[in-house]
């Protein structure tokens, strides 16, 4: 019965595992992914003009 007990523990531990790693993987790209928007959003409303050469 302890082999049980000890087989569903290493399994629990292990999804919790993964689902903490999930979590922090999901939360960084979604920052990253938000840092990533605002700085192309800044650079669309950075007005410059282009003159060609003569």
């Amino acid at each position: 019965m302890s082999e049980i007990k000890g087989q569903l523990l290493g399994i629990v531990l292990a999804i919790a595992l993964f689902g903490v790693v999930f979590g922090i993987m999901v939360n960084s790209f979604g920052r990253t992914s938000t840092a990533i928007g605002e700085r192309m959003v800044s650079a669309v409303q950075t007005s410059a003009t282009y003159q060609d050469a003569p």
